[in-house]
């Protein structure tokens, strides 16, 4: 075989290797590349065959050191088969890295050309980078996981902890190796924890969860999330048993502190005095309190998946109950529902004020919760109450009524005594004989008009003691004119001066009631001028329209107050400054409920200092304001 034939066998054979292989002068000139070296440098091997390598496949930086190589290699001072790595460039600037192994040729005992075998090593560098990071991070993940990791060998002795763990137990690193995971264990959950971790190293599970106990290094205790695998090695024996721990004892805390204040909550459920229930829409009880089983007279576990229908003999009321229930989910609107029930075991009717709250279950299932406060006392009271205020409103009425005959009494006396004079007159003129036509007629004249005003009298008081059935519109001025006509006889007789400065305002309300007020507050004022026996009497009246659309009544006297101490009590049922005999003390009283609960409006009294005709005046000035409504606004 000649010299020609080898080479090319043998150029043949280096085509055919995987790798790079580039004969070169001891100047670095490219003598032979194969065909993977001219792939990788991007250019074919006629191009490639005479270009000087150093200077243009190495980086700048490189040039001079790998010159210096090439020169120990060509005095043999480099061992051969050596290892180099460095960066080369190709045609078209891309960086590659290789690892490269050099030779040389001798001829004549001297290097003459440098063989160099090398190797891409770019894809390694990758994967050994990779694997350099995922290392990293596996190490940063062990170190610095917010979760506790544990490594113990198979027999459970620890190996390893990172740090979450260790401050989990306050132990230090050197203090826990070579300790059980059942030393770290509480007792309580020894057991069941064994019987996992040997199912585990037997290999009848593949891993297991488990919430467990663990004693810290100062005796304390932590609640942990396990879960606990094993590292295997490729024939699937076990090497490590790697334990991950989520601290869940602040958690644990908090289910404690929710089961606690449920448990209170329930309490004061439980110990409430007002009904506390919750129904879904079939009317059966989903919770109930001890408030409701009293009544039922069962337990508060009997009513549960119960209806009314099982302890209440009424069955309207059950029936009322159910409809009602239903009615206010369907509204969802939270409604207050007065309602009554029996007593299972008094068979007493009770009256409650019930909130009723649409709610949804967590199936959203639709519930009803319902707050009943038991008001059978209060309507108790309240009829008493009732019964109270008619018995003093009929005492108010006979007192008026009182007051009305002794002023009939003075409204009558002068026409009654213009028909007795009358009388009188013609018997004497006719007994003595001087009776004349002329005289009789002015005579009957004086006594039938006479009788007229006592006609009119008596309708005038039949009409206030007519009851107020329904409200009617009405004129304050012309009511207020009734008052002082029915009390005006004894205004007259004390020679009190009424001062008026009234307009004309109508109102919708009960017209004699207003009237039974302000003879009141006429009458007050009256007493009040005779006993401090003053001089000039007076009583000013004041009707007007203010800017919140009231009809605004005054009525302010000169009679010096209302002591100060006393004043804030005037209003108050059976107070009165009167001797027994004069006074009852209604009613200033009746007043206000007349005002204030029949016609919506308001009273109140201060003591006034004032001025009228040049003179200083003091008194008591009593203001009602009556919101002015029309009839259709009324409900």
């Amino acid at each position: 075989m000649t010299n020609q034939v080898l080479k090319e066998d043998i150029y043949k054979y280096l085509n055919i290797a995987k790798g790079i292989y580039v004969v070169l002068e001891v100047d670095s000139t490219i003598l032979f590349a194969n065909d993977y070296a001219c792939n990788l440098l991007g250019v074919p091997l006629e191009k490639l065959v005479g270009m000087k390598w150093i200077e243009h496949f190495l980086p700048e930086e490189l040039k001079t050191y790998i010159s210096n190589v090439f020169i120990e290699i060509s005095k043999k001072n480099m061992q051969i088969n050596e290892y180099v790595e460095n960066e080369i460039i190709t045609l078209n600037g891309e960086k590659k890295f290789i690892s490269w192994r050099n030779s040389y040729i001798e001829e004549n005992k001297k290097v003459s050309k440098i063989v160099c075998f090398g190797e891409d090593i770019a894809e390694k560098r990758e994967i050994q980078k990779y694997i350099e990071e995922k290392e990293e991070r596996l190490k940063a993940i062990f170190d610095f996981s917010p979760l506790g990791i544990l490594i113990s060998d198979k027999t459970g002795k620890m190996i390893e902890a990172n740090l979450s763990f260790l401050n989990m137990l306050g132990y230090c690193q050197d203090e826990i190796i070579g300790k059980s995971y059942l030393d770290i264990t509480h007792k309580d959950i020894i057991s069941l924890n064994e019987e996992y971790f040997n199912k585990l190293i037997d290999n009848e599970i593949g891993m297991y969860k488990i919430t467990k106990k663990y004693i810290t290094k100062n005796n304390e205790l932590i609640w942990g999330n396990v879960t606990v695998s094993t590292i295997k090695d490729d024939y699937n024996e076990i090497l490590y048993v790697l334990a991950i721990i989520e601290d869940i004892t602040e958690m644990k805390k908090r289910e404690e502190d929710i089961i606690a204040q449920r448990k209170f909550l329930h309490t004061i459920i439980d110990e409430n005095p007002n009904i506390i229930m919750v129904k879904d829409y079939d009317g059966k009880f989903v919770l109930a309190n001890q408030a409701i089983a009293k009544l039922y007279n069962t337990t508060t576990e009997n009513l549960i998946g119960k209806t009314d229908e099982d302890f209440n003999p009424n069955k309207e009321q059950v029936e009322h109950y159910l409809s009602n229930v239903r009615e206010i989910m369907h509204s969802d609107e939270t409604k207050v529902v007065y309602e009554e029930s029996t007593d299972s075991l008094t068979g007493k009717v009770k009256y409650y004020q019930s909130i009723k709250k649409p709610i949804v279950d967590k199936y959203g299932n639709k519930q009803i919760l319902i707050i009943a406060n038991d008001i059978t006392e209060i309507k108790e009271t309240q009829k008493k109450l009732k019964d109270n205020e008619e018995m003093i409103h009929h005492q108010s009425k006979m007192a008026a009524m009182g007051e009305m005959l002794e002023n009939i009494a003075h409204q009558w006396r002068q026409p009654l005594s213009v028909i007795t004079t009358s009388a009188s007159s013609v018997k004497i003129h006719k007994e003595m004989e001087t009776l004349t036509d002329e005289f009789l007629d002015e005579v009957l004249d004086a006594i039938v008009k006479s009788g007229n005003h006592l006609s009119q009298t008596i309708d005038d008081f039949r009409d206030f003691f007519k009851p107020d059935k329904e409200k009617v519109e009405f004129n304050i001025a012309i009511t207020y004119k009734k008052a002082l006509f029915l009390v005006s006889s004894k205004l007259k007789n004390r020679e009190i001066k009424i001062i008026e400065n009234i307009k004309d305002i109508k109102l919708y309300g009960f017209d004699n009631e207003l009237i039974q007020v302000i003879m009141n507050l006429i009458n007050n004022a009256r007493d009040a001028l005779e006993e401090k026996k003053i001089e000039y009497k007076l009583i000013f009246i004041d009707i007007y329209k203010d800017e919140e659309n009231n009809a605004v009544l005054k009525i302010l006297d000169n009679a010096g107050g209302i002591p100060v101490n006393i004043i804030g009590k005037i209003f108050d049922p059976y107070f009165t400054t009167k001797h027994k005999s004069l006074g009852t003390g209604i009613g200033l009283y009746m007043c206000e409920e007349i005002l204030v609960k029949h016609m919506n409006g308001q009273i109140r009294v201060k003591n006034k200092e004032y001025e009228y005709k040049n003179k200083q005046y003091k008194g008591a000035e009593f203001t009602l304001k009556i919101p002015i409504l029309e009839k259709q606004e009324e409900i």
